[in-house]
């Protein structure tokens, strides 16, 4: 997929927001490909290509991004939480 306009930005999506982000990606007319599957972390990682000067698409992954970033605070808060009791 290579054209001047065109970026490539890989994620890890964990598998508990897979439908969400595939449901976004798709709805949104992403172009994109799963590249790794990573069944030991239960991520994928996708690539998504995406037009450089589209504002829209820009602002659907950002979203994607915060999505994903506040998954892994969330997660992260679990397991300090879980830590922190000795389990």
């Amino acid at each position: 997929m290579k054209n001047k306009n065109i970026s490539e930005e890989n994620i890890k999506v964990p598998i508990d927001l897979i439908m969400d982000i595939l449901g976004i990606i798709i709805k949104e007319g992403f172009k994109h490909e799963v590249i790794q599957v990573i069944e030991n972390r239960s991520t994928i990682v996708i690539a998504l290509f995406h037009h450089k000067d589209s504002l829209r698409h820009q602002s659907v992954l950002d979203n994607i991004k915060n999505l994903l970033d506040e998954y892994k605070e969330y997660r992260w808060a679990e397991n300090e939480q879980l830590d922190w009791r000795g389990h």
